[in-house]
């Protein structure tokens, strides 16, 4: 089904421009002085019309940043949206010189120094939650990070932009309006929330018109005929769209960029996801396709248009592709295709993920491993035969779960449907056991951290030491449950997000915001680190201590207690001569299982304020390395401050029995509980997808997906090549990387992640 897409020289000048992120595709401090402008216009207003007004009033005053050879049109004007102060109760004092510097005019800053010096958000701080002590001591320990958070980690209803306009949308808002009654619970409240919606949808229509204008006067000026026709299609274009619903395959992407530069204006860069490109895009193109108005080649450029207008060198705008229709028939259509073909074609790398089930057409998947094996780590794979059962066992209804889609890096969210509160908390599992041996004391100084659950140097037998570490975990899932909690609640007087609610489904219905419940499933995502790192170290001291007797449990503490000082004999030996997760070996498999599923099950009793559960991530993102520093020395054979293993990949360097064993470990974790989705990153060596093993790399793809894998990246590099590349950064500065649910250039990591990242196994077989 290949294209063999090659971009033109009009999208490789585009995408020379776009690499280099220069200045002028960027306005700084920009959008943050028109939100506080709009902010400030509305001192009186309830909180969701000012939120409201400060987006409107982006929407309506961003400079127009357009440029000749441009297919798709309109920027964000912010490298990353970091300038977000409407988040923050009090904007550090140094924030006030990058508006000195910027190119906002001498009246602007002024004006916007003047703002910040009202501290107009600082009312935020007034409803911050209140955390225990416990809960304090906890995250400075390194057992507990609560974020709690709705902002980023959303995929909205784009479609919903496409099919029916902003002045569609409106409609729906209006009626909504309408059929309000005063005797309603929460009139005022719901009104608030829904004329701020409409004065948003007023604003949005407005965004293509802008730039028609512009478009327009640029043509007036234009000497070139060809460049003058150019400005008048786009004219022509933005006049339709976001406002009306698009009929054409150019006129929904054009929608779409716009419908995402508001998402990034309310609510940053970070984690905003695309959602299933294929699905909601390939209507249009089939139309035109039949129509005979568009080749495949020219909805080629258009992608390849969007896909640069995207680019970030930190970039976790996730789309994905394949998976199942909501009656489970296989989705997979040309479009799916194409974007592979136009990812592989510009030769950069974009965060696209693959959903497989066992009725993926083998072609998909063989042209997923095409591209996987020019490196890069892309796509990455979710399996739907592990997430739909997940998420159904969870309460979505299958029609629904069928609908999945990844949020940034491997977050799971039903688009346009859910508020998933995306890693509301982590806990650290490698620590709880740490504190289940010593008593609920901190290995690295004393400190009582836990309860009391007693010492390794008391316990007869490992199932005594698994008790002490489920009573570490459930005193510690408690208080990431309570501050998970109490954030929700703080969030619904520190801010609304009205674009937000327009595009999930229930909060126009329901007159609430996406931060008070509105939308239709409402749920938090509890992730679990060092769950390998426990494996083994339940499966060393099962065989050390407890059945081999190679050592005492008073003296595996004592060298616990000092960091393996003066037993580096008995520490190489838990390292090296032991069974480990990775290998397909049943006793630390086995625990790892144990481990994940009892996870799962423990934070699904636990209820959250808008009446959801918690879904589980099996999934550390970079944590992995700070919190390896904060968790001591742990009976696997790992060091004190050492970095814990990513996610459910095996540790580092210790799964040594080749790819198909790895795969057939990570099988044995119930993936199908893990709903809001699993992650490992494995390395293969280059040869291992060409040639005559390309083919078996296919085939253990299928297995894998068979087998219930939930969630796979690959990094396809040699050691050699990134050794080469952190001695000679220059030379090596295309080489990309999976890192931790996203991809990343190698030479822009520091130090020591590229160092975790070389010690991965680099699988020949």
């Amino acid at each position: 089904m290949s294209t063999s897409y090659q971009p033109s020289e009009r999208i490789g000048e585009l995408w020379d421009r776009a690499q280099g992120q220069p200045a002028e595709m960027f306005v700084p401090m920009h959008r943050p002085y028109y939100y506080l402008e709009g902010w400030m216009s509305a001192p009186n207003e309830p909180l969701p019309i000012r939120n409201a007004a400060g987006l409107c009033s982006v929407i309506e005053k961003m400079p127009l940043m357009m440029v000749p050879g441009e297919i798709i049109v309109g920027e964000s004007g912010d490298r990353q949206c970091d300038g977000l102060i409407n988040f923050q109760p009090d904007v550090p004092l140094e924030y006030r010189d990058s508006v000195r510097s910027s190119g906002l005019t001498d009246e602007q800053k002024s004006r916007m120094i003047s703002w910040l010096d009202e501290k107009p958000f600082a009312y935020q701080s007034l409803a911050n939650p209140s955390m225990p002590p416990e809960l304090m001591v906890a995250q400075a320990r390194g057992v507990v990070s609560v974020w709690g958070t709705e902002l980023n980690h959303s995929i909205r209803a784009y479609e919903k932009v496409l099919s029916l306009g902003f002045s569609g949308l409106k409609a729906e808002v209006r009626s909504a309006l309408d059929g309000l009654c005063v005797t309603d619970p929460d009139p005022p409240s719901r009104r608030a929330n829904l004329l701020a919606m409409n004065q948003l949808c007023d604003s949005a229509e407005g965004i293509g018109r802008r730039h028609a204008d512009k478009a327009r006067e640029l043509a007036s000026s234009c000497q070139d005929p060809l460049q003058k026709a150019e400005w008048e299609k786009i004219a022509e274009t933005c006049e339709r769209v976001p406002a009306q619903p698009a009929r054409t395959f150019p006129e929904a992407v054009q929608s779409l960029w716009f419908a995402h530069i508001l998402t990034v204006w309310e609510d940053g860069i970070n984690a905003n996801g695309i959602g299933r490109i294929d699905q909601f895009l390939w209507p249009y193109l089939e139309r035109d396709l039949a129509d005979g108005t568009l080749t495949l080649g020219e909805a080629g450029e258009v992608l390849a248009a969007l896909w640069i207008k995207l680019y970030r060198p930190y970039d976790v705008q996730q789309m994905m592709i394949g998976g199942q229709h909501p009656d489970g028939s296989d989705a997979t259509n040309p479009l799916s295709y194409l974007v592979l073909d136009v990812t592989e074609g510009l030769g950069f790398i974009r965060c696209l993920s693959a959903r497989l089930h066992r009725g993926s057409p083998r072609e998909f998947v063989s042209r997923c491993v095409d591209l996987l094996a020019k490196g890069g780590g892309i796509p990455f794979f979710f399996n739907d035969e592990a997430l739909v059962p997940a998420l159904v066992s969870r309460g979505i209804p299958l029609e629904d779960a069928r609908r999945y889609a990844a949020i940034g890096c491997i977050e799971i969210t039903i688009p346009g449907k859910a508020n998933p509160h995306a890693v509301s908390h982590w806990i650290n599992l490698a620590k709880c056991l740490e504190l289940a041996i010593n008593d609920g004391c901190d290995l690295l100084d004393g400190t009582q951290v836990g309860p009391k659950t007693g010492t390794l140097a008391e316990f007869h037998s490992i199932d005594e030491v698994i008790s002490a570490y489920t009573k570490q975990l459930e005193y510690f899932a408690e208080l990431a449950v309570y501050g998970s909690n109490a954030c929700e609640i703080a969030h619904r007087s520190q801010y609304r997000l009205p674009y937000l609610s327009l595009l999930t489904d229930d909060c126009v219905a329901r007159g609430l915001d996406v931060v008070e419940g509105g939308a239709r499933y409402n749920y938090h995502s509890s992730a679990a680190m060092g769950i390998p790192n426990v494996a083994d170290s339940l499966a060393a001291l099962q065989s050390a201590v407890f059945t081999d007797r190679t050592v005492s449990p008073e003296d595996m503490l004592a060298a616990l207690r000092e960091n393996f000082t003066g037993r580096e004999d008995l520490r190489l030996f838990l390292k090296n001569r032991l069974p480990k997760y990775g290998n397909d070996e049943p006793l630390p498999d086995g625990f790892a299982a144990d481990l994940a599923g009892q996870y799962c099950d423990l934070l699904a009793r636990y209820r959250t304020p808008s009446g959801g559960t918690f879904f589980c991530h099996l999934f550390t993102f970079l944590l992995m390395l700070g919190y390896g520093k904060l968790t001591g020395a742990s009976p696997e054979g790992r060091l004190a401050g050492e970095p814990l293993a990513y996610s459910v990949s095996p540790v580092q360097g210790r799964d040594k029995k080749g790819l198909t064993a790895a795969i057939k470990s990570l099988a044995k974790i119930p993936h199908h509980l893990a709903s809001a989705s699993s992650s490992a990153i494995l390395e293969a060596s280059p040869g291992l997808l060409q040639g005559r093993s390309r083919e078996a790399f296919v085939d253990l793809m299928v297995a894998a997906i068979d087998l219930g894998v939930g969630q796979l990246q690959f990094n396809v590099v040699s050691e050699k090549e990134l050794r080469e590349a952190q001695d000679d950064p220059d030379r090596y500065q295309n080489l990309c990387v999976r890192v931790s649910g996203f991809s990343q250039q190698f030479c822009l990591l520091d130090r020591e992640l590229q160092d975790h990242i070389i010690a991965r196994t680099k699988h020949r077989t």
